[in-house]
C-alpha cells in the first residue's frame, strides 16, 4: 500500500564473535557480517527523538526508518546492532518500536531510529 514511499537499503547483521574449538584449540573467531536487503521509508529525526537521544547523539544523523523487517539493537553478550547504509553512510540501529495500525489492516511496522556511525572522527 506505501511501497511507493520505500526504498531499498541494505543491512549488515554480525554475530557476535567468540571463542571457538578449532581442531581442539580455542581460538577468538571474529564474525563476519552478512549483509541483506530490507526496503523502508526514511525520514529526518524530529525533535521528540532527538531528545530522547543521549546528549552526546544529538547533534549526530539520525534518521527513522518504517519497515516491514525486524531489525536488531546491541543485545549485551547476544548480539551486535544492525548496521543500515543509507546513501553510502553506515547507520547503527539504536531503538526499534513495533508498530500496528488497525487490527483489520495488514500494516504491521517497526519504527527504527538510526545514529550515523563515526569512524575515524568523519
Amino acid at each position: 500500500m506505501f511501497e511507493v514511499f520505500r526504498r531499498e537499503l541494505i543491512v549488515k547483521r554480525t554475530p557476535l564473535s567468540g571463542y571457538q574449538d578449532v581442531d581442539g584449540v580455542t581460538l577468538w573467531v571474529d564474525a563476519a557480517a552478512v549483509p541483506f536487503t530490507i526496503k523502508a521509508s526514511v525520514q529526518g529525526a524530529d525533535n521528540e527523538v532527538l531528545q530522547s537521544l543521549p546528549e552526546g547523539d544529538r547533534t549526530k544523523e539520525v534518521y527513522v526508518l518504517y519497515t516491514s523487517t525486524e531489525l536488531k539493537t546491541v543485545i549485551t553478550g547476544a548480539s551486535s546492532p544492525d548496521i543500515v547504509v543509507i546513501d553510502s553512510k553506515e547507520y547503527q540501529v539504536i531503538k526499534v518500536t513495533p508498530r500496528r495500525n488497525l487490527s483489520t489492516y495488514s500494516t504491521a511496522h517497526y519504527e527504527v531510529v538510526v545514529i550515523k556511525v563515526i569512524k575515524n572522527g568523519n
